[in-house]
This record gives structure tokens, C-alpha cells and sequence, in this order.
């Protein structure tokens, strides 16, 4: 006797094709994609630079304070007058 073998043929897959879009909308997307990361950039050199004007304002006040004897309870106005006491008691 012989032996046969029940087999099930099992269903051959399909290949969906695939859709893809025209030459000039993929240019048009990657144009996109630069210019948000130079926007992205951008904005991220612009926060630096703000921070470093920030750092160098904090650091003529510091030179100020420390070449008229100014501690912390005093203050400068806006013409450039020492107010010895005019920036009261800090909070904590």
C-alpha cells in the first residue's frame, strides 16, 4: 500500500501593485520637507541667538553691579541712575 498525502494547495499570493505619485508631486513633497527643517532650524538658531544676547545683557548688568559696589537690593533705572535700596528685599 502506498501512502498518499492529502495536501491542500495553499493559495499563491497576489503582489497588490503598488500606487506611487508623479516625478513633480515627490519633488514638490521633498521641497516641502526641506524647507520645514530649515524653518526648524531656523527658529532653533534664533532661539540661540537669544539666549546669548540674554547672556551678554546679564553680564554688563553683573559688571555694573560689581563696578559701583551695587548688591542686590539695588536697582538702575532707565537714564542710568544707581537706586540704592530701589529694588526692595527679593522674595523667596
Amino acid at each position: 500500500m502506498s501512502e498518499e498525502k492529502n495536501t491542500v494547495a495553499e493559495p499563491t499570493a497576489v503582489p497588490v501593485p503598488t500606487e506611487r505619485i508623479v516625478e513633480v508631486d515627490r519633488m514638490a513633497l521633498e521641497l516641502a520637507k526641506a524647507k520645514r527643517e530649515i524653518a526648524l532650524a531656523e527658529a532653533k538658531t534664533a532661539l540661540a541667538n537669544n539666549e546669548k544676547a540674554d547672556l551678554a545683557y546679564r553680564y554688563v548688568v553683573l559688571q555694573i553691579y560689581m563696578k559701583y559696589g551695587m548688591n542686590e537690593r539695588d536697582a538702575l533705572n532707565e537714564t542710568g541712575e544707581i537706586v540704592r535700596g530701589g529694588a526692595g528685599v527679593p522674595t523667596k
